[in-house]
C-alpha cells in the first residue's frame, strides 16, 4: 500500500502570489480531478479551500486554461460541482473535461449549477441512468438546436442560442465571485463526499481503471520516482509501460526520457512544470507528454526522496503556440542577460580596485576575497555570454563575418587567455603548428571565441597535471580548410559523442572552475559556432577535430613550429 500527499506537499505553506498563485492553482486541480477515489474527506475540503482562496489571485484565462488542460481527466466529482460554480467558460470547460460514470453523473446533477446541466444536457455520450435524471428521452434527446458535444471537444459554438429548457426555469445562476456562495458549496460537497462513500464500496479495480489497461492510448498518469529519477510507482498505465523510466537522463535520439530542461531541473531539485517526456514502448503510453511534477523529502530526515507528479498528452494548441513561446522566450531570455549585465560589470569594476589598491592600501585579506569575487564574477558573465550566443544561433541571429584571422596571431591570443587556466590545474598544453598554415577565413574575433571555449572546456576535463597535445594544419581542396586536432581529456574517455554534446553533460568532481552550464553545453555551443561559420566539430575515441574555413590562396611549406 503506498500512501499518497501530494496535494498535501502542494498545499504546504502560505498562499503564493502572481504567476506561482495560478501555478498551484493548476496543480491543486489537477491532483483533484484525477485521483477522486484516492483523496479522503479532509483532502477534499483542503484542496477546494485552496482553490476558494486562490480565486482572487488567478485570472479567468489561468483558470479556464487549468480547466481545459484536464479535459477527459477530470474524474472528480467534488471537483466538478465546484468548478462549475465558477463564471461561464470555467463551467462549460468543466463539464466538457468530465470523465464520470453513469451513476456518477445522477448523484452529481442536484449539485450543479443551471449553467452547467444546461451545458450537460448537450453532450452526446451520456449513459442511461443519466438521460432518465435529465429526461433527455422524454424531450426526444438533446437539444437538437445547438451542438452535440462529447468530453473530447474543446469549445461550444451556438450554446445560448440553444432553446430554454425545464432547467432554464430554476433560480438564477449564482455569480462565481460571491464567497458565502463558495464556502455553502464546499459545506455541500463535504456531505456529497460523505455520504457517496457511505454508499458505494470502492472496488479493487473500477470500470475506468478497467479501461485504461485495453484502450489504444492514455491521456494521463500519475507517477512517483526515487531519488535517482527511477519511476518507482505509476497509476494510469500498467506498471511494466513506464516503471523503470528515468526522468534523470534527458532523451538520445528515439528513446525514452525528459528534455534538457526536465533532467536540469532534477538535478537541482527544482519543481518541473510542463517539461517535454517521451515515452516509448507499448502503444498505451508511446509518445510526446507533458510532465509537471515536485521534489519531496523525509519529514524526519529532510533527504531528498524523489518527485511525484503527473504526465499528459501535449493539446494541438500547445504545439500550434510552441514556436511563437519560443520565439518569446528566447527574446526574454536575451533580455535577462541584457539586463545582468550590468551589475556583474560594476561588480568586475569595484573588484578590481580593491585587488590593485587604486584607491589606497587594502589588506591581503581584502585582496584575496576581491580576487574571488571578481573571478566568479567573470565566470558568471561567461556563462551569461555563452547564453546569449546560443540564444542567437538558434534564431539564426548569429552570422559569422568574412575576413583573415592569422594562426600566429590567433596563438598568441590563445597563450594569453588560457595561461591561468592551465596554470590552476597543472595542465601542460602543448600546440603544434604545421607551417605555412593558412590564415582563417573568418574575422578574429569568431575565431578566438570557438578556439577559446572548445580549448578551456578541454582543459577543465584534464585531470591535474594532464598534457594536451594539439595540432593544426591546413587541407588543401576544393574548399580548404583549417585541421585543428586535440587530444580527449582523461575524464572523458570512453563518454561517446552523443554524451558529450548533450547540454546536460557535466563531469563528476567539477569545480567551481567547470563551465558555469556544463561540459556539454560548452562543446554543443562550439559545435553550432563552427557551424554558423562553415565549419565541423567531431569527436572519435582519441582525439577531438575542428574545422574552420581557410582562405583560398597560400604557398604550403613542412616547416612545423611548436607552441606551449
Amino acid at each position: 500500500m503506498r500512501y499518497d500527499d501530494r496535494l498535501k506537499t502542494v498545499l504546504k505553506g502560505s498562499l503564493p502570489e502572481g504567476s506561482a498563485a495560478a501555478l498551484q492553482w493548476r496543480q491543486v486541480a489537477d491532483l483533484m480531478a484525477q485521483k477522486p477515489g484516492r483523496l479522503v474527506n479532509d483532502d477534499v475540503q483542503s484542496g477546494l479551500t485552496r482553490l476558494r482562496d486562490l480565486h482572487e489571485r488567478v485570472d479567468e484565462t489561468d483558470r479556464i486554461a487549468a480547466v481545459q488542460a484536464l479535459n477527459g481527466r477530470l474524474r472528480s466529482a467534488p471537483l466538478l460541482v465546484y468548478l462549475c460554480a465558477d463564471n461561464d467558460a470555467v463551467c462549460d470547460a468543466a463539464i466538457i473535461a468530465a470523465d464520470l460514470q453513469d451513476e456518477e453523473w445522477v448523484d452529481v446533477i442536484p449539485q450543479l449549477s443551471a449553467r452547467g446541466s444546461k451545458i450537460l444536457r448537450t453532450r452526446s455520450d451520456l449513459g442511461p441512468l443519466t438521460r432518465d435524471v435529465l429526461n433527455l428521452d422524454a424531450w426526444g434527446g438533446a437539444d437538437n438546436s445547438g451542438p452535440l458535444i462529447s468530453a473530447n471537444d474543446d469549445t461550444i459554438e451556438g450554446m445560448d442560442d440553444a432553446p430554454d429548457d425545464a432547467q432554464d426555469s430554476e433560480e438564477p445562476e449564482k455569480k462565481p465571485d460571491d464567497a458565502s456562495q463558495i464556502s455553502t458549496l464546499v459545506a455541500r460537497i463535504e456531505d456529497y463526499q460523505r455520504n457517496r462513500e457511505a454508499k458505494v464500496a470502492q472496488s479493487s479495480m473500477t470500470d475506468a481503471e478497467h479501461r485504461s489497461y485495453f484502450v489504444d492510448v492514455i491521456d494521463g498518469i500519475n507517477f512517483e520516482t526515487d531519488d535517482s529519477g527511477t519511476i518507482i510507482w505509476a497509476e494510469g498505465p500498467p506498471k511494466g509501460a513506464i516503471v523503470g523510466v528515468t526522468i534523470a537522463e534527458p532523451t538520445f535520439d528515439d528513446g525514452p526520457g525528459p528534455d534538457a530542461y526536465g533532467a536540469a531541473a532534477f538535478r537541482q531539485r527544482m519543481p518541473l512544470e510542463n517539461a517535454r517526456m517521451r515515452l516509448c514502448g507499448a502503444p498505451i503510453v508511446a509518445g510526446d507528454w507533458r510532465m509537471s511534477a515536485i521534489p519531496y523529502f523525509g519529514d524526519e530526515t529532510g533527504r531528498f526522496k524523489g518527485y511525484r507528479g503527473v504526465m499528459r498528452r501535449p493539446n494541438a494548441a500547445e504545439d500550434a503556440r510552441q514556436n511563437s513561446l519560443d520565439v518569446e522566450r528566447r527574446e526574454q531570455l536575451q533580455q535577462l542577460i541584457h539586463e545582468l549585465r550590468t551589475p556583474l560589470n560594476a561588480i568586475i569594476g569595484f573588484s578590481e580596485i580593491i585587488e590593485q589598491q587604486l584607491f589606497g592600501p587594502a589588506s591581503f585579506e581584502y585582496r584575496t576575497l576581491s580576487r574571488s569575487i571578481m573571478d566568479e564574477a567573470q565566470r558568471l558573465l561567461t556563462g551569461f555570454e555563452d547564453l546569449d550566443i546560443a540564444a542567437k544561433i538558434d534564431a539564426g541571429q548569429m552570422e559569422s563575418q568574412s575576413g583573415l584571422t592569422e594562426p600566429d596571431w590567433l596563438m598568441e591570443r590563445l597563450a594569453q587567455r588560457l595561461q591561468s587556466l592551465t596554470e590552476s590545474k597543472s595542465v601542460d598544453l602543448h600546440m603544434t603548428k604545421a607551417e605555412p598554415v593558412r590564415p582563417f577565413a573568418l574575422e578574429s574575433e569568431s575565431v578566438e571565441r570557438i578556439f577559446a571555449r572548445l580549448l578551456s572546456a578541454a582543459i577543465i576535463a584534464c585531470e591535474n597535471g594532464e598534457e594536451l597535445r594539439a595540432d593544426l594544419r591546413t587541407r588543401i581542396g576544393s574548399q580548404p580548410v583549417n585541421y585543428f586536432s586535440l587530444s580527449r581529456p582523461s575524464r572523458i574517455q570512453g563518454v561517446s559523442e552523443e554524451q558529450l554534446l548533450d547540454p546536460s553533460h557535466g563531469i563528476e568532481g567539477d569545480g567551481s572552475d567547470a563551465p558555469l552550464l556544463g561540459l556539454g553545453f560548452s562543446l554543443r555551443l562550439v559545435r553550432n559556432l563552427a557551424k554558423s561559420a562553415n565549419g565541423t566539430l567531431t569527436i572519435s575515441d582519441e582525439r577531438i577535430a575542428l574545422t574552420l574555413p581557410a582562405a583560398t590562396t597560400s604557398e604550403i611549406g613542412v616547416k612545423e613550429t611548436e607552441f606551449e
